[in-house]
């Protein structure tokens, strides 16, 4: 059997930009390779657990199991593919652990966030591009974000 503690405090893993916060990457001695470094030390970390419980998933499918990647992809960069910022594995391993258990209600609410994401992006649309945002993310004379 797997350890359920541990899968339990990887969907308490906080997301990328709590991280940040708490990791002081967004104070005014910040640089942008600390930023980077920190990104990169953070995605890499939620790919690893991701890549974990998948290869748990061989031997033992269960609700919960499919809910923690769930979660767990969820902290992926949506920068990185259409597929995280539409919450598409999100999405695939909710209804995994809902269909294994109609009543797990902590896979129904984390569809529910899913959907409500995927809602105000406007639908996905199945496209093979990001959509069209004005964001400004700069390094100013502090090298805060902004």
């Amino acid at each position: 059997m797997y350890d359920k503690k541990i899968l339990e405090e990887w969907c308490k893993m906080p997301d990328w930009g709590d991280h940040l916060q708490k990791s002081g990457g967004v104070n005014k001695y910040s640089s942008k390779e600390g930023f980077q470094f920190l990104q990169k030390e953070y995605y890499s970390e939620v790919k690893r657990c991701i890549e974990y419980c998948k290869g748990l998933l061989e031997d033992y499918e269960d609700a919960f199991l499919n809910y923690v990647i769930a979660e767990l992809y969820d902290r992926c960069n949506e920068d990185e593919s259409p597929a995280y910022l539409y919450k598409r594995p999100v999405i695939h391993y909710c209804l995994r652990a809902l269909e294994i258990d109609p009543e797990f209600a902590p896979a129904k609410e984390q569809l529910k966030r899913a959907d409500e994401w995927v809602a105000f992006l406007g639908g996905d649309k199945e496209q093979n591009c990001m959509p069209d945002f004005d964001i400004d993310i700069s390094f100013g004379e502090e090298n805060n974000l902004k």
